[in-house]
């Protein structure tokens, strides 16, 4: 699979964030393992079911809020069996200089139910609106979102098996986020094989886990960390799995095209 996204569209943002900012201070671009372009696939399986739909990731930009250029984050979901089939459409604006989101949307669709949440962040006021009326305290100026957070973990340093406490969910009352690093399984996929590092996050999610929730994401231990596998157990929902199927990503550094197909897990040193 190839991005639609050329590289002069990578061009055209990176010009975008070394932009004179107000003061004189240059926003300089980051190095992280993802950027415009970056497509992943993944299909979904759920516990005792096998395989009931496919899943993708996607990073889009530059889209300007409020006078900030971003990456648009989105996350798509269907499936189910049958008529109980059901859609998740995740989409985050992430400021990819102070790693911060300032636009997050969620729609769900399921049988019988859906839901639908737009809101704006202002991470230097430390605040949140909602769509809906509502609006609400951050902790910190450096919020983020469900989406965004998962972006953020592959912008960690892999160290040693350690356990990390964030206050960064945009609603105060989601913290904290309790993130604990190990190194992870040797994850088979459609590209072949990846030695991982497990990223498993506890979550204050009282509408989707009624309570506290387990996601664990294995990321790729290399440079492109990759989120390969993804696992969460919504309760009287089922427990679900999203195994890679497919990668592109224009930029050099996690271009998959040059990766033999069945080739065997990385080794430490190709980090």
């Amino acid at each position: 699979m190839r991005s639609m996204v050329s590289r002069s569209g990578i061009a055209a943002f990176t010009a975008m964030l070394t932009l004179p900012a107000v003061g004189g201070m240059t926003r300089q671009p980051p190095s992280l393992p993802f950027g415009p372009g970056e497509r992943i696939t993944y299909h979904v399986y759920a516990k005792g079911m096998g395989s009931i739909g496919r899943a993708t990731m996607s990073v889009d930009g530059p889209v300007d809020v409020r006078g900030t250029p971003t990456l648009l984050l989105r996350s798509q979901t269907v499936a189910g069996v049958g008529p109980f089939r059901g859609s998740q459409l995740s989409e985050s604006w992430l400021d990819p200089i102070a790693m911060r989101s300032l636009r997050f949307h969620e729609r769900e669709r399921r049988f019988l139910s859906t839901h639908n949440l737009n809101v704006e962040i202002y991470p230097d006021d430390e605040v949140w609106t909602s769509a809906d009326g509502t609006s609400g305290a951050s902790l910190t100026t450096a919020s983020l979102d469900e989406l965004s957070f998962i972006y953020f973990l592959r912008s960690l340093p892999i160290g040693p098996d350690t356990t990390y406490q964030f206050n960064r969910h945009f609603d105060a009352a989601r913290n904290p986020i309790t993130v604990r690093m190990a190194h992870g399984d040797v994850v088979s996929t459609d590209l072949g094989d990846f030695t991982t590092v497990l990223m498993e996050m506890r979550v204050h999610d009282p509408r989707r886990y009624r309570g506290d929730g387990v996601i664990r994401v294995y990321l790729s231990d290399d440079k492109c960390r990759i989120p390969v596998r993804i696992e969460s157990s919504v309760p009287r929902v089922g427990s679900f799995t999203l195994m890679l199927e497919s990668y592109a990503d224009p930029a050099p550094v996690c271009n998959m095209a040059d990766r033999p197909h069945g080739e065997t897990a990385r080794r430490p040193a190709d980090r």
